[in-house]
């Protein structure tokens, strides 16, 4: 994963103060020019329309099909409101939602970003809104060298307003919270905690420090969204889902966590923990859809 000088990828070129005439100089078409320049400037960017609304339906009905073919494990996996939690990797069992996932219009911005060719990682899937607090993803989706990550959301149906929808910070995606201080704080705090325990702590702190800064960082922006519409958000902009008006109301949408096919994605164990430039041994192996790394990181389960 990594050569013997150093990673296998430079630093992410799209944070660089130049990223903006790099864009302009590199001959791509115009949609893809003013999405890759909203994806720098603001860190996130709607792609309107980018998934067929047939595709988004058939995504809908297989999650059905699943859920009927394993009704007593979907009964043990309900949350506190009788809701089905989030669906990991349902991308392993729908076709449907595989293609979603794979949109050549997201893989062609992806390829552009990351300067390597994309790949799919994991996936989420969603019947109702998180109303999850603002967070980065960072800390679960690292990647060495830092931010070879895109979250890519489509709306599956129409977002409701009292549904919960998604927010996130405009252009919050700028100042970088190192992972070493949450840690050390964490050991200040708790010395006698073991590995786990601490590392818990330590994304604790990092989380309360996101939730405190971002609206220091960047402004509060909740889009409309309509179905087969693709959200692709930087790897630190902050982001959640606003509390549901009417938390029976659905709010259909699966995300795509995604990074180059020569890039692991590692989790917060090792955000806190690794220390250096190369990356930590890889964890997972992929294989291959229409030419496009598909990460095998589990089969399809609720969470």
């Amino acid at each position: 994963m990594a050569t013997k000088t150093g990673p296998v990828l430079p630093s992410l070129w799209i944070d660089d103060p130049d990223a903006d005439a790099r864009i302009a100089a590199a001959g791509q078409p115009g949609w893809l020019v003013d999405a890759a320049r909203a994806l720098a400037r603001d860190g996130l960017v709607v792609l309107r329309g980018a998934q067929p609304r047939e595709l988004c339906e058939r995504a809908i009905a297989d999650y059905g099909d699943y859920c009927g073919a394993n009704a007593r494990y979907v009964a043990a996996n309900l949350d506190g409101l009788g809701h089905e939690k989030r669906l990991v990797n349902f991308h392993r069992t729908s076709e449907a939602a595989l293609a979603l996932g794979l949109n050549a219009r997201v893989m062609q911005l992806l390829d552009f970003v990351f300067g390597a060719e994309a790949g799919v990682y994991t996936s989420l899937t969603f019947k109702y809104g998180t109303q999850q607090p603002v967070h980065r993803d960072t800390p679960h989706f690292a990647t060495w060298p830092g931010r070879y990550f895109c979250g890519c959301w489509t709306a599956l149906r129409d977002v409701d307003p009292a549904a919960g929808p998604l927010f996130y910070y405009r252009g919050a995606h700028r100042p970088v919270v190192a992972a070493a201080p949450f840690l050390a704080e964490a050991k200040v705090r708790n010395p006698r905690a073991g590995r786990a325990e601490l590392l818990a702590l330590a994304l604790d702190l990092y989380n309360g420090e996101v939730i405190r800064r971002a609206p220091e960082w960047g402004e509060l922006v909740t889009p409309e969204l309509a179905q087969g519409d693709v959200v692709v958000w930087h790897a630190e902009t902050p982001h959640g889902g606003s509390p549901a008006q009417d938390p029976e109301l659905l709010r259909w949408s699966i995300v795509f966590h995604c990074a180059p096919r020569v890039v692991q994605v590692h989790q917060h164990d090792a955000f806190f923990g690794h220390v250096g430039e190369l990356p930590p041994r890889p964890r997972y192996g992929t294989f291959d859809v229409g030419g496009r790394a598909v990460g095998v990181t589990g089969d399809t389960a609720f969470m």
